[in-house]
């Protein structure tokens, strides 16, 4: 989809521009799409104003940062007999409708689970059941494209039998739906951002591309913030069919 230019308030120019910036560099990163067409996509109508717009926010040109962005080198160093053995599942899903928790961090680190604490709340505040739905978090940038800046990860949850939920409408949301990669694991939290690169190469060895949207986590409970580890998930990133 190709995004609007924006005119507004410098606060609110300012957060746009950064998402634009991030969704390029996944796009870079992580599709052979060309400069061009990433350009188009993140709403830029010239090669010169999308240039001085991404060295600004990651201190590199696109094509800099296509060629030296610090997730390819990574993948390089990992082992290819830790991932021969991965086995994946390749869906396509339909959007579902949720209730968002929004916070901003690294999602690599445990501090982001805290989100679930508000969760918890919710759900004892409405005496809701918490078997009764599924729990997910929306990744909405990849944190190793762009592990300097914070990521916006948003805790959802989802009926499991097409339950009413109390809500209003600043909190209700969709789990995007599409074609998704899904990859299943069950490790400490310290361990999701190896975990994240053996996944990226092991798509790359299957000639699996990398689509553009969201990925999420989908738990097989709700994370304690305390003890999120070991928890039993499924890892859905978007591809091109």
């Amino acid at each position: 989809m190709i995004l609007p230019e924006w005119t507004g308030n410098k606060v609110t120019l300012h957060f746009i521009i950064q998402q634009r910036i991030e969704t390029a560099a996944f796009l870079l990163a992580l599709t052979s799409l060309p400069i061009s067409r990433v350009q188009s996509l993140v709403g830029y109508q010239t090669a010169s104003s999308f240039y001085k717009a991404f060295r600004k926010v990651m201190k590199l040109s696109p094509s800099e940062f296509r060629a030296n962005n610090r997730y390819t080198s990574a993948l390089t160093q990992i082992n290819s007999s830790e991932y021969l053995s991965l086995n994946y599942e390749i869906q396509s899903l339909p959007p579902r409708n949720a209730i968002v928790f929004p916070s901003v961090g690294n999602y690599f680190k445990k501090e982001i689970y805290a989100v679930w604490d508000d969760v918890k709340a919710y759900l004892d505040i409405h005496r809701l059941n918490e078997s009764q739905f599924n729990y997910i978090a929306i990744l909405h940038t990849c944190q190793n494209i762009t592990p300097d800046l914070p990521g916006r990860y948003d805790a959802v949850i989802v009926p499991k039998h097409n339950q009413s939920l109390a809500s209003n409408k600043f909190f209700q949301t969709q789990v995007p739906g599409g074609d998704f990669i899904r990859y299943r694991f069950c490790a400490s939290a310290d361990q999701f951002q190896r975990l994240s690169l053996v996944i990226g190469s092991h798509m790359e060895s299957q000639g699996i591309r990398h689509g553009s949207g969201i990925s999420y986590l989908e738990f097989s409970s709700l994370p304690d913030s305390k003890d999120p580890n070991n928890l039993l998930t499924d890892w859905y990133l978007p591809i091109q069919k």
